[in-house]
Order: structure tokens, then C-alpha cells, then sequence
């Protein structure tokens, strides 16, 4: 018995379960194929699920999606973007690998967000109206910071329209239906398990689909590597030392550390592998290994019950 509640407690935790997205990307890549066409289901399953942790009531009155909205673009697109670019522009000059950090650097806040605002404790209202209003801005911010660094235009108004819908609004009304219905406390029971589990699809589909390049170009990899840990691990430790100096309480410390630290990885994989090939998309391939560790570390270092 006790063998067995090990084995459930192993199938639902986080750690356990990113882990094992790594080393099954790496060792059975291939099977990525047949799991890409789920990752942004699973991602809209995520939110969806996460969403609920928020009631309706938060939205209301409207207005107060304003400040949550250019805090997100500050932080996530003004700050970590350029903590993505600096160091990709000195480390990385290669012309298609500096796409790929031009469109992680343009990408809207990453889905992790939401479930981690709830797993370190931070503000999930604010999470929630940040997260969704990074995404009605990146409407605009997108396409013209992608025109400003690389001289064109270089996303598909409609396909970004389309993951904004499947991304934002489709988890937004199912949360509000998912609260007045009976699933409303079912879901909260297993909420971290669903999470976890479409997380660790999410991870080990992009792992997957870039495990070449882990054996090819180890060079290339750990310089790649070296810029995701400056914008992650590096900004988040900076960024929770200025706030704890300015004596900005916890919640608000967590969402804020979160948002300038987490983008969406899916989102700019399949961008840059549909706009601009296979080598564009290495940067983001990378990050998404690196994203394991850090949010592995988030979870360790500022979970409920961590150092604050």
C-alpha cells in the first residue's frame, strides 16, 4: 500500500514530473511528433483550470485591467526582453539564432504564470488580469517589436489572433463556466495535478522536437543555455532583491518576479519554426530545457512554506 501511494504521490508531483519530461525528450524524442499537435490544448487546459482560482468578481470594475496591463508589458516584453537580447546580441550573432531570441523576446507572458502565481503564493488576481492583458497587448507589441529588430513584420496577424483565443479568452469563459457549475469543487481537487500534467506534455513535446541540437552543437547549447539563465534565474534574483529593498509585500513580489521572468515557450517555438525554420526555433528549444530547472527552483525557493 504504501508502495502504491508513492507511486500516485510520484505521478502528481511537479519536480517528479518535470524531471521525467526532460529525460524522455531527450530519450524518446521522436514520439514529440505525435504529442505537438496537443501542446496548445494542453496549455489552454492549464489555464482553464488555473483560471478558476480567480472568481468572476475580480474583474470587476473593468478598469482595473489598465494597471495590470502595462505593468505586464513593462515587465514581461520592456524588461525581459531585454535581458533576452543583450546577451543573445553579444554571446549569439548568428543571424537565424538572433530570430529566435527576436521572437522569445516578443512573445507574450508564458501560461506558467497563472499556476505558479498560486504555487509561490503571489497575487493571482493580478497574475490572471496581467497575463490576460500581456496577451490583448501583445496584439500590437508583438509584430512591432519584430519589425523594429528584424526589419519585417514577422508574425501572421490571424495565427496570432487564433493562439490569443485558444490561450486567453477560451480559458477565461470556461473558467467562468467550470465556477457556476458542479465541477467547481472537483476541479479544485485535482487542479495541481492537471497542471502538472499538461505542463509536463507541453515540456516534453518542445525538448522533443529540439533534442538534436542537445548532441550536435554542445557549444552552441551552453552559450544558449547561459542567456535563458541570465533572463530567468539571474532576473528573478534581481528583481526580488530591488523589490524586497523597496519593501513590496510578497504577493505582489511573486506575480511580479513571474511576469518578467516567464514566457510563453510554446508560442514562440511554433512561431519560429513556421516563420523561419528549424535554426530559429533552437533558441526557444533550449529555453525550454532551461525553463525545467528554473521552474523546478521557483517552486523550491518561494513555494508555499519556502523562504519568502
Amino acid at each position: 500500500m504504501n508502495l502504491f501511494r508513492r507511486l500516485l504521490w510520484s505521478l502528481g508531483n511537479r519536480n517528479v514530473l518535470f524531471i521525467a519530461s526532460i529525460v524522455l525528450g531527450i530519450a524518446v524524442g521522436d514520439w514529440a511528433q505525435y504529442t505537438e499537435a496537443w501542446t496548445l490544448p494542453a496549455l489552454a487546459v492549464a489555464l482553464t483550470v488555473s483560471m478558476t482560482q480567480v472568481e468572476s468578481s475580480a474583474f470587476r470594475p473593468w478598469h482595473r485591467l489598465v494597471r495590470p496591463t502595462w505593468v505586464s508589458v513593462l515587465l514581461s516584453f520592456v524588461l525581459q526582453g531585454a535581458a533576452i537580447l543583450i546577451p543573445a546580441r553579444l554571446l549569439l550573432p548568428e543571424p537565424d539564432l538572433w530570430i529566435g531570441f527576436v521572437i522569445a523576446a516578443a512573445t507574450p507572458p508564458g501560461a506558467a504564470v497563472i499556476p505558479f502565481t498560486g504555487i509561490t503564493g503571489g497575487d493571482m488576481a493580478f497574475s490572471l488580469l496581467g497575463t490576460v492583458g500581456g496577451y490583448l497587448a501583445s496584439l500590437v507589441v508583438t509584430p512591432a517589436m519584430m519589425f523594429l529588430l528584424l526589419g519585417e513584420s514577422a508574425v501572421d496577424p490571424l495565427r496570432l489572433a487564433t493562439i490569443l483565443v485558444q490561450l486567453v479568452l477560451v480559458p477565461l469563459v470556461a473558467s467562468r463556466l467550470v465556477l457556476a457549475s458542479p465541477l467547481k469543487e472537483p476541479i479544485a481537487r485535482w487542479r495541481g495535478k492537471i497542471v502538472n500534467w499538461a505542463f509536463t506534455l507541453v515540456l516534453f513535446t518542445i525538448i522533443g522536437l529540439n533534442r538534436d541540437v542537445f548532441f550536435s552543437e554542445p557549444w552552441l547549447v551552453f552559450l544558449i543555455a547561459l542567456v535563458n539563465v541570465i533572463r530567468s534565474f539571474g532576473l528573478a534574483f534581481v528583481i526580488d532583491q530591488v523589490l524586497k529593498r523597496w519593501h513590496v509585500e510578497r504577493p505582489a513580489r511573486m506575480s511580479y518576479l513571474l511576469m518578467a521572468t516567464l514566457k510563453n515557450g510554446g508560442f514562440a517555438s511554433a512561431t519560429a519554426l513556421a516563420l523561419f525554420g528549424e535554426r530559429a526555433a533552437v533558441p526557444n528549444g533550449v529555453g525550454a530545457a532551461i525553463a525545467v530547472p528554473y521552474l523546478l527552483w521557483l517552486g523550491i525557493r518561494w513555494g508555499r512554506g519556502g523562504e519568502g
